[in-house]
């Protein structure tokens, strides 16, 4: 009968349930400890973050390596005192970005009043966001300079929030008192040139999509020598020297885009999923992200838990319940399935975490993995055990790591010896005797009898009362088998001595065995019906080896003339005549054995 593909049961229930615990218990964790972020972010990176093409609209107007070396390194009143002057050059060229932002800091400690009113009077004329320090003022005018503060159109904190591996993912966009920087230009922008704003929940971080980043060429010592934009760059020399003027719905931001180490600017280069990149880079990603609607809310924590619960349960219980193969192919569905549910959240703008779904999905494969191999140890170890009751441990290892079918009906031709062995007038013995003692007589016997079957390989067929059957070369391959097959009849007569002595004192009974072993052809296999098998031989050699046992006298050995001319060179014998047996036409002669070479009571 075929094994069923699928298999309920309780246990199934039991182990699914084990692993949705698991993961309910690690999704609830993770809103407060996640080690695994670190992955999700990887994963997310590489499928969906790769450089593309940066929005027209946007430009950076760089305080690079070019602008300090002409200029000297930053000072707050002199360069303060050049963006105004590019403010009112590009206002007096009826150029009016739609909105301008500084990812940099004007703090009132580092301006004066006149080169400060000067800018302020620059700003009005133009849509000006300013930059400040995140969170880290009360109330206006944040640390900015009062006079430079009053000419902007609105603020925006410009820090930046890391993930453990100190890259640029997430931003906050709507705040307490003021927003973020790129929020607030993109709302500027939006407003100045009536295009729909795409509102954002409250406080809430979100994921974007990196579109461009610049490329930055290092030298031989790690420091970078060349700097080319992904978005369109202006350094902020060019535009004071040669006046360039851009377009007015535009969208602006200046910062730092030095590469050198002293230019009194801060350190503002950040890592990103798809390289290093200026603050202002990032800034302007994010704006793009928002121009396009391509911002990405984390996954709800109970839809995440639910969705984990869920899928965790079902994948692991189909597991256990399949045949293993399928199993395997559950597994990897299961898997599938999680980048699939990444996909789909990825395109309703929602940023979904797998990597703790497929850790616990190979956590319940890898266990049921164990789980198998320790079944089939167990069942492999219960198989050797009811063999090692026919057969000697070391064939029944053998026949058990051959992965032969013992289990199915039918038989195959073997060339095996048989040998046949019973106590001479038991039946007498018996009936002078007590059941018990006769029991006790039977099994000290049938031990012996046994373990020198097994002691050359050999297998025990059956017990019929005081008779034993034994064969040699079956069910699996012996070397020297009709040799061994002699040893263990002639071992069966001489180890069994110290039982017959043993029964004398305990009984008063002499005990002796007669034996016979003949080898030939036999069928071999399991005989019988689907409820009720024996795994035996049966044939002609067999019949013959019973005969030949039969006509043996007390603690004799005889064996056919075939197994004399096999052994005749190792054995000594005495010409036991030829013998007339049942349904045999000719008669056969025998020979009893009286030493074997190499033969040892060991």
């Amino acid at each position: 009968m075929k094994n069923k593909i699928f298999k309920f049961q309780i246990k199934n229930l039991i182990f699914s349930g084990v692993f949705a615990i698991i993961i309910l218990l690690a999704s609830i964790t993770s809103n407060f400890w996640n080690p695994l972020s670190d992955l999700d972010n990887n994963i997310n990176d590489a499928i969906y973050q790769h450089k593309g093409t940066a929005a027209k609209e946007i430009y950076i107007v760089g305080i690079d390596d070019e602008t300090i070396e002409e200029y000297g390194m930053y000072n707050a009143i002199e360069y303060r005192d050049y963006i105004a002057d590019a403010l009112n050059m590009w206002a007096d060229n009826s150029c009016v970005p739609a909105a301008i932002g500084f990812d940099m800091i004007f703090n009132k400690a580092y301006g004066c009043d006149t080169v400060d009113i000067k800018l302020r009077d620059a700003m009005l004329r133009h849509n000006v966001i300013l930059g400040v320090n995140g969170m880290s003022r009360s109330e206006a005018p944040y640390g900015l300079s009062e006079e430079i503060y009053n000419g902007a159109k609105g603020i925006g904190y410009v820090d930046a929030i890391t993930d453990n591996d100190e890259a640029v993912r997430r931003t906050y966009l709507k705040g307490l008192g003021y927003n973020s920087l790129a929020y607030a230009m993109y709302e500027q922008y939006a407003n100045n040139t009536g295009k729909e704003l795409n509102d954002y929940e409250n406080k809430m971080a979100y994921y974007f999509n990196y579109y461009a980043a610049p490329e930055l060429n290092y030298t031989g010592d790690g420091k970078i020598q060349d700097v080319v934009s992904g978005f369109n760059y202006i350094s902020f020399k060019d535009l004071i020297e040669d006046e360039i003027v851009i377009r007015s719905n535009s969208i602006v931001i200046f910062g730092s885009y030095a590469s050198a180490v002293d230019t009194g600017l801060s350190n503002d280069i950040f890592n990103s999923p798809i390289g290093e990149m200026f603050g202002v880079e990032i800034q302007c990603n994010i704006i793009q992200s928002l121009l396009n609607d391509e911002l990405y809310l984390p996954i709800n924590s109970a839809l995440w838990t639910t969705l984990n619960v869920v899928i965790i349960f079902v994948i692991s219980f189909l597991m256990t319940s399949f045949v293993f193969y399928l199993a395997t192919v559950v597994f990897a569905a299961g898997i599938g399935l999680e980048f699939l549910l990444m996909v789909i959240m990825h395109s309703a703008k929602v940023y979904h975490f797998v990597s703790l779904p497929i850790l616990i999905l190979i956590l319940a494969f890898v266990s049921l993995i164990v789980y198998h191999y320790y079944s089939e140890y167990k069942h492999k170890k219960e198989v050797i055990g009811t063999f090692k009751r026919y057969i000697s441990p070391d064939v029944a290892e053998a026949l058990v790591d051959k992965q032969e079918d013992a289990l199915m009906l039918g038989g195959r031709k073997r060339n095996v010896a048989c040998l046949f062995v019973d106590i001479r007038g038991f039946t007498k013995m018996s009936e002078e005797l007590s059941p018990e003692e006769v029991v006790d007589i039977l099994n000290g016997y049938l031990e012996m009898a046994t373990k020198q079957v097994f002691k050359y390989g050999g297998m025990v067929d059956k017990f019929i009362g005081d008779c034993v059957m034994a064969i040699f070369n079956a069910p699996v391959d012996l070397d020297d088998y009709i040799y061994k097959a002699v040893c263990a009849a002639y071992g069966i007569v001489h180890v069994g001595k110290a039982i017959c002595e043993e029964v004398e004192k305990k009984y008063n009974k002499q005990l002796k065995y007669g034996v016979g072993v003949h080898f030939g052809d036999a069928v071999i296999g399991n005989i019988g019906s689907k409820t009720r098998m024996d795994f035996t031989a049966i044939g002609d050699t067999v019949n013959t080896a019973s005969r030949i046992e039969a006509s043996a006298a007390g603690d004799q050995v005889l064996i056919s003339s075939d197994v004399y001319e096999v052994l005749k060179d190792r054995i000594k014998v005495v010409d036991a005549g030829d013998r007339m047996f049942k349904n045999k036409k000719e008669p056969i002669k025998c020979y009893e054995v009286i030493e074997i070479d190499g033969y040892s009571n060991d």
